[in-house]
């Protein structure tokens, strides 16, 4: 089971199928595949950010001298901590753009996280008839 935060926009008409999971704690694809991770998540400044630290990292390993054991350790070391951080990312991005955390969920994935969110999501008024005449009879 891995836990999830749920967070829906705070201006909203339909918050609650906008509501958007995010796992906590590592991200594989963030550790894997960084520069493309964030580009998928619409993380423009950190896609180009991962580019520029494995750029620089390995440039100055390689002229420091360093062997390639040296420099594997510290790409791995680079991968580890964006994994560490993607998520937090992302939770920072959301909040950014106004999303309000509103749940933390427990769920195997995503997807059963925020099926079980709207499940105890009080339904929404159900809007008042109105007949073709324009009236509630």
């Amino acid at each position: 089971m891995r836990i999830y935060t749920l967070h829906q926009p705070s201006k909203s008409k339909n918050a609650a199928a906008e509501a958007v999971p995010v796992k906590e704690g590592f991200s594989w694809p963030g550790f894997f595949f960084s520069v493309i991770w964030a580009l998928w998540h619409h993380l423009w400044f950190w896609a180009i950010a991962f580019a520029v630290a494995n750029i620089v990292l390995g440039w100055v390993l390689a002229r420091a001298g360093g062997n390639e054991f040296v420099q594997s350790t510290a790409s791995l070391a680079l991968a580890l901590i964006i994994g560490w951080t993607a998520n937090d990312l992302r939770r920072r991005k959301l909040a950014k753009q106004g999303f309000k955390e509103r749940a933390v969920m427990v769920a195997n994935n995503k997807e059963t996280a925020l099926a079980r969110y709207l499940m105890v999501q009080p339904a929404a008024p159900a809007a008042e008839f109105m007949n073709r005449a324009g009236g509630p009879w």
